[in-house]
Protein backbone atom coordinates (compact mmCIF):
# COMPACT_ATOMS: atom_id res chain seq x y z
CA UNK A 1 0.00 0.00 0.00
CA UNK A 2 2.48 2.54 0.54
CA UNK A 3 3.79 1.66 -2.84
CA UNK A 4 0.50 3.47 -4.13
CA UNK A 5 0.79 6.00 -1.44
CA UNK A 6 4.68 7.12 -3.14
CA UNK A 7 3.34 6.88 -6.43
CA UNK A 8 0.18 9.30 -6.34
CA UNK A 9 2.77 11.51 -3.98
CA UNK A 10 5.19 11.85 -7.24
CA UNK A 11 2.76 11.68 -9.82
CA UNK A 12 0.61 14.60 -8.15
CA UNK A 13 4.00 16.44 -7.61
CA UNK A 14 4.23 16.08 -11.58
CA UNK A 15 0.47 17.60 -12.26
CA UNK A 16 1.94 20.27 -9.41
CA UNK A 17 4.83 21.09 -11.64
CA UNK A 18 2.60 21.35 -14.86
CA UNK A 19 0.91 23.76 -13.56
CA UNK A 20 3.51 26.61 -12.60
CA UNK A 21 5.02 25.61 -16.23
CA UNK A 22 1.79 25.71 -17.99
CA UNK A 23 0.02 28.69 -16.12
CA UNK A 24 -2.02 30.15 -19.31
CA UNK A 25 -3.52 26.06 -18.87
CA UNK A 26 -4.44 26.51 -15.39
CA UNK A 27 -7.56 28.34 -15.41
CA UNK A 28 -9.27 26.25 -17.73
CA UNK A 29 -8.12 23.44 -16.02
CA UNK A 30 -9.84 24.53 -12.96
CA UNK A 31 -12.87 25.00 -14.46
CA UNK A 32 -13.68 22.21 -16.36
CA UNK A 33 -12.68 20.64 -12.78
CA UNK A 34 -15.21 21.79 -11.37
CA UNK A 35 -18.08 21.26 -13.36
CA UNK A 36 -16.40 18.02 -13.47
CA UNK A 37 -16.57 17.48 -9.84
CA UNK A 38 -20.37 18.66 -9.37
CA UNK A 39 -21.77 16.69 -12.23
CA UNK A 40 -20.13 13.69 -10.88
CA UNK A 41 -21.26 14.31 -7.36
CA UNK A 42 -24.50 15.14 -8.58
CA UNK A 43 -24.60 11.94 -10.73
CA UNK A 44 -23.83 9.99 -7.72
CA UNK A 45 -27.19 11.22 -5.82
CA UNK A 46 -29.29 10.39 -8.74
CA UNK A 47 -29.46 13.77 -10.72
CA UNK A 48 -27.63 14.06 -14.05
CA UNK A 49 -27.21 17.47 -14.69
CA UNK A 50 -27.31 18.88 -18.33
CA UNK A 51 -23.97 20.71 -18.92
CA UNK A 52 -25.82 23.64 -20.16
CA UNK A 53 -27.70 24.48 -16.79
CA UNK A 54 -24.65 23.45 -14.67
CA UNK A 55 -22.49 26.01 -16.56
CA UNK A 56 -25.20 28.33 -16.46
CA UNK A 57 -26.11 28.00 -12.65
CA UNK A 58 -21.79 28.52 -11.66
CA UNK A 59 -21.95 31.49 -13.77
CA UNK A 60 -24.98 32.82 -11.78
CA UNK A 61 -27.11 33.07 -15.30
CA UNK A 62 -30.62 35.10 -14.72
CA UNK A 63 -32.95 31.92 -15.06
CA UNK A 64 -36.09 32.38 -15.99
CA UNK A 65 -37.74 28.86 -15.70
CA UNK A 66 -39.26 28.74 -12.31
CA UNK A 67 -39.23 24.39 -12.66
CA UNK A 68 -35.31 24.67 -12.76
CA UNK A 69 -34.39 27.41 -9.64
CA UNK A 70 -34.01 24.34 -7.05
CA UNK A 71 -31.68 22.98 -9.59
CA UNK A 72 -29.35 25.77 -10.10
CA UNK A 73 -29.70 26.62 -6.24
CA UNK A 74 -28.17 23.12 -5.56
CA UNK A 75 -25.48 23.56 -7.66
CA UNK A 76 -24.49 27.13 -6.86
CA UNK A 77 -24.94 25.91 -3.08
CA UNK A 78 -22.15 22.62 -3.65
CA UNK A 79 -19.80 25.39 -5.56
CA UNK A 80 -20.14 27.75 -2.32
CA UNK A 81 -19.45 24.72 -0.31
CA UNK A 82 -16.33 23.13 -2.44
CA UNK A 83 -14.81 26.81 -1.89
CA UNK A 84 -15.69 26.71 2.29
CA UNK A 85 -13.99 23.68 2.06
CA UNK A 86 -10.91 24.59 0.14
CA UNK A 87 -10.15 27.63 2.58
CA UNK A 88 -10.79 25.41 5.40
CA UNK A 89 -8.77 22.65 4.56
CA UNK A 90 -5.00 24.10 5.21
CA UNK A 91 -1.93 22.11 5.90
CA UNK A 92 -2.33 23.71 9.43
CA UNK A 93 -6.10 23.65 9.96
CA UNK A 94 -7.56 21.87 12.66
CA UNK A 95 -9.55 18.47 12.21
CA UNK A 96 -13.10 19.24 11.04
CA UNK A 97 -14.91 20.07 14.72
CA UNK A 98 -19.22 19.38 14.88
CA UNK A 99 -20.22 22.78 14.13
CA UNK A 100 -18.33 22.67 11.04
CA UNK A 101 -19.78 19.62 9.66
CA UNK A 102 -23.36 21.47 10.80
CA UNK A 103 -21.83 25.05 8.52
CA UNK A 104 -21.05 22.85 5.74
CA UNK A 105 -24.48 21.26 5.67
CA UNK A 106 -25.92 24.26 6.06
CA UNK A 107 -24.30 26.00 2.56
CA UNK A 108 -25.50 22.51 0.71
CA UNK A 109 -29.17 23.05 1.99
CA UNK A 110 -29.49 27.22 1.56
CA UNK A 111 -32.67 27.98 -0.03
CA UNK A 112 -33.50 24.43 -0.59
CA UNK A 113 -36.67 24.01 1.72
CA UNK A 114 -37.87 25.11 4.96
CA UNK A 115 -36.27 22.71 7.06
CA UNK A 116 -32.74 24.34 7.88
CA UNK A 117 -29.49 22.78 7.38
CA UNK A 118 -27.26 21.24 10.34
CA UNK A 119 -30.34 20.00 12.36
CA UNK A 120 -30.41 16.11 12.43
CA UNK A 121 -33.09 14.05 10.92
CA UNK A 122 -35.38 12.72 13.38
CA UNK A 123 -36.91 9.49 11.28
CA UNK A 124 -35.70 6.96 8.76
CA UNK A 125 -36.04 8.38 5.23
CA UNK A 126 -38.26 5.17 3.51
CA UNK A 127 -37.13 6.52 -0.05
CA UNK A 128 -33.37 7.34 -0.23
CA UNK A 129 -30.76 6.93 -2.95
CA UNK A 130 -28.66 4.46 -1.04
CA UNK A 131 -29.58 1.59 0.45
CA UNK A 132 -26.74 0.42 3.30
CA UNK A 133 -28.05 0.56 6.86
CA UNK A 134 -28.30 3.87 8.78
CA UNK A 135 -28.03 4.52 12.57
CA UNK A 136 -31.53 5.12 14.34
CA UNK A 137 -31.99 9.06 14.47
CA UNK A 138 -32.22 8.50 18.44
CA UNK A 139 -28.47 7.86 18.12
CA UNK A 140 -27.37 10.14 16.00
CA UNK A 141 -25.77 13.04 18.48
CA UNK A 142 -23.87 10.48 20.47
CA UNK A 143 -22.40 9.23 17.29
CA UNK A 144 -21.65 12.41 16.06
CA UNK A 145 -19.66 13.61 19.38
CA UNK A 146 -18.08 10.26 19.11
CA UNK A 147 -16.54 10.61 15.83
CA UNK A 148 -15.02 14.08 16.13
CA UNK A 149 -13.57 13.21 18.91
CA UNK A 150 -12.32 10.10 17.31
CA UNK A 151 -10.66 12.74 14.77
CA UNK A 152 -8.47 13.81 17.64
CA UNK A 153 -7.06 10.78 18.82
CA UNK A 154 -3.75 9.81 17.80
CA UNK A 155 -4.75 6.23 16.53
CA UNK A 156 -6.76 8.30 14.01
CA UNK A 157 -3.49 10.84 13.65
CA UNK A 158 -1.01 8.57 12.69
CA UNK A 159 -3.36 7.13 9.47
CA UNK A 160 -2.55 8.33 6.47
CA UNK A 161 -4.49 11.40 4.76
CA UNK A 162 -6.54 8.87 2.38
CA UNK A 163 -7.00 6.33 4.78
CA UNK A 164 -8.55 9.11 7.27
CA UNK A 165 -10.85 10.78 4.07
CA UNK A 166 -12.29 7.26 3.88
CA UNK A 167 -12.45 6.36 7.45
CA UNK A 168 -14.39 9.73 8.06
CA UNK A 169 -16.51 8.93 5.08
CA UNK A 170 -17.68 5.77 5.95
CA UNK A 171 -18.72 6.32 9.41
CA UNK A 172 -20.61 9.59 8.43
CA UNK A 173 -22.52 8.02 5.54
CA UNK A 174 -23.81 5.41 8.09
CA UNK A 175 -24.66 8.04 10.81
CA UNK A 176 -26.59 9.75 7.92
CA UNK A 177 -27.16 12.68 10.48
CA UNK A 178 -29.03 15.01 8.14
CA UNK A 179 -32.29 14.09 6.10
CA UNK A 180 -31.15 15.35 2.41
CA UNK A 181 -27.32 16.00 1.05
CA UNK A 182 -25.92 13.66 3.30
CA UNK A 183 -23.78 12.06 0.75
CA UNK A 184 -22.48 15.12 -0.25
CA UNK A 185 -22.04 15.89 3.09
CA UNK A 186 -19.72 13.28 3.14
CA UNK A 187 -17.65 13.40 0.24
CA UNK A 188 -17.02 17.09 0.88
CA UNK A 189 -15.49 15.88 3.90
CA UNK A 190 -14.04 13.06 2.67
CA UNK A 191 -11.95 16.00 0.51
CA UNK A 192 -11.29 17.67 3.42
CA UNK A 193 -8.39 15.47 4.19
CA UNK A 194 -7.39 14.77 1.16
CA UNK A 195 -6.83 18.78 0.10
CA UNK A 196 -5.54 19.45 3.42
CA UNK A 197 -2.73 16.96 2.19
CA UNK A 198 -1.81 18.60 -0.48
CA UNK A 199 -3.68 16.31 -3.15
CA UNK A 200 -6.16 17.09 -5.47
CA UNK A 201 -10.00 16.00 -4.99
CA UNK A 202 -11.14 12.82 -5.12
CA UNK A 203 -13.82 12.72 -7.81
CA UNK A 204 -15.96 9.92 -8.06
CA UNK A 205 -17.30 9.18 -11.14
CA UNK A 206 -20.94 8.51 -12.45
CA UNK A 207 -19.59 5.20 -13.58
CA UNK A 208 -18.37 4.01 -10.46
CA UNK A 209 -21.76 4.71 -8.56
CA UNK A 210 -22.91 0.82 -7.85
CA UNK A 211 -19.51 0.42 -7.07
CA UNK A 212 -19.41 3.31 -4.59
CA UNK A 213 -23.02 2.26 -3.00
CA UNK A 214 -21.58 -1.74 -2.63
CA UNK A 215 -18.32 0.41 -0.42
CA UNK A 216 -20.48 1.60 1.61
CA UNK A 217 -22.30 -1.55 2.79
CA UNK A 218 -18.81 -3.54 3.37
CA UNK A 219 -15.91 -1.41 5.42
CA UNK A 220 -13.70 1.85 5.14
CA UNK A 221 -11.30 -0.44 3.31
CA UNK A 222 -13.41 -1.19 0.63
CA UNK A 223 -14.12 3.00 0.20
CA UNK A 224 -10.50 3.61 0.86
CA UNK A 225 -9.07 1.29 -2.46
CA UNK A 226 -12.09 2.61 -4.84
CA UNK A 227 -11.03 6.80 -3.55
CA UNK A 228 -7.70 5.77 -4.17
CA UNK A 229 -8.58 4.40 -7.74
CA UNK A 230 -10.46 7.21 -8.46
CA UNK A 231 -7.48 9.21 -7.36
CA UNK A 232 -5.59 7.35 -9.68
CA UNK A 233 -7.49 8.21 -12.38
CA UNK A 234 -8.41 11.71 -11.68
CA UNK A 235 -4.16 12.35 -11.53
CA UNK A 236 -3.73 10.55 -15.02
CA UNK A 237 -6.65 12.57 -16.79
CA UNK A 238 -5.02 16.14 -15.22
CA UNK A 239 -1.71 15.12 -16.36
CA UNK A 240 -3.13 14.27 -20.14
CA UNK A 241 -4.72 17.63 -19.59
CA UNK A 242 -1.43 19.57 -19.46
CA UNK A 243 0.26 17.59 -21.62
CA UNK A 244 -1.70 17.98 -24.89
CA UNK A 245 -3.68 15.18 -24.77
CA UNK A 246 -7.89 15.74 -23.67
CA UNK A 247 -8.95 19.28 -22.30
CA UNK A 248 -11.52 17.47 -20.79
CA UNK A 249 -11.43 16.23 -17.05
CA UNK A 250 -13.75 13.60 -17.75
Amino acid sequence: MRNIYFDIDDRTKEVEALQAKKKKDLRAFQEKFEVSWIYHESALEGTVLDIFDLKAALDHATLEDGVLIPVYQRIRNHKNTIEKIKKNATANSRMPTLSFIKEVHQVLSYGLSELPGGQYRKDVPIHRSYYHEIMAPSRISYAMNKLVRYLKTKEFKQLHPLQQAAEVHFRLMHIFPFSRECGKLARLIMNFFVIRAGYLPIIIPAVERQHYYEALRVSPKVVHDLIVSCMEQTINLSLRFFDGGTKEIW
